[in-house]
């Protein structure tokens, strides 16, 4: 019972912190922070997409609905055992 409750915490907790990336003080404050950082247009120079501010914002979002569909799935999987 004890670790049902820690996975639906920690799953919880996870669709919490992705969800902040749907607020735009949030992703602008994120753009700011990352946007001189190499690693954070990794995915943008092996794909040949151009590195603006639109793309980096739309990426962050795809990733974000990304994983709450996981933990969502992870959630269903945890109620269901």
């Amino acid at each position: 019972m004890t670790e049902k409750f820690i996975e639906l915490l920690f799953c919880t907790v996870i669709i919490f912190l992705f969800l902040l990336n749907f607020n735009n003080r949030w992703t602008n404050r994120n753009y700011e922070k990352l946007k001189s950082k190499n690693s954070s247009w990794y995915w943008f120079r092996a794909f040949k997409i151009a590195e603006t501010k639109d793309n980096f914002i739309k990426f962050q979002k795809g990733l974000s609905i990304f994983v709450i569909v996981i933990m969502i799935i992870a959630i269903l999987n945890v109620l269901k055992s």
